[in-house]
């Protein structure tokens, strides 16, 4: 009877620790140097991507919003790599703000520098994480190739128009 147990055990375990390739997902994702400069890229599950950017700083100098855009498709192999990195990230499982817990010393101002925003949705959840850059920020499964996937992804695709 206990290795019947154990049998039907270690099949369920292992495939409750398999991170599931999510299906119908939309992910936000938002790099800025506040006040100075914004670049966001969302991508939708039908593979459709559209790109902001916006240079803050120099538009208060010119008085008028300047915002380069760009769209397009994901190729299918782009997409199966994003799913990948999705599935193990184990987004909904993360905490809601990285690197905000103690202040930088060599700062002046709390929020010079970079921030991340990912908005990820998938079916009616949707789990938003606020990022300020710093050593000692770790993370879970595979969200770092994550947050340089899209961060490249956009910055290849908006130098393209």
């Amino acid at each position: 009877m206990k290795k019947i147990s154990i049998l039907f055990l270690l099949p369920v375990l292992f495939l409750a620790g398999c991170a599931t390739a999510p299906k119908d997902y939309k992910i936000e994702f938002t790099m800025e140097s506040v006040r100075s400069y914004k670049q966001t890229i969302e991508i939708g599950s039908d593979k459709s991507f559209s790109i902001r950017q916006q240079d803050m700083y120099f538009d208060s100098y010119a008085q008028k919003s300047q915002i380069n855009t760009a769209q397009g498709k994901l190729t299918d192999e782009e997409y199966a790599e994003l799913t990948k990195l999705v599935a193990n990230s184990r987004i909904f499982g993360m905490k809601d703000v990285y690197g905000f817990q103690k202040k930088d010393s060599t700062s002046a101002a709390p929020f010079e520098g970079i921030m991340y925003q990912l908005k990820y949705t998938e079916g009616n959840k949707t789990k938003t994480i606020l990022i300020r850059p710093n050593k000692d920020n770790t993370y879970p499964g595979k969200f770092p190739q994550l947050l340089q996937f899209l961060g490249a992804y956009l910055s290849e695709h908006l130098q393209k128009n």
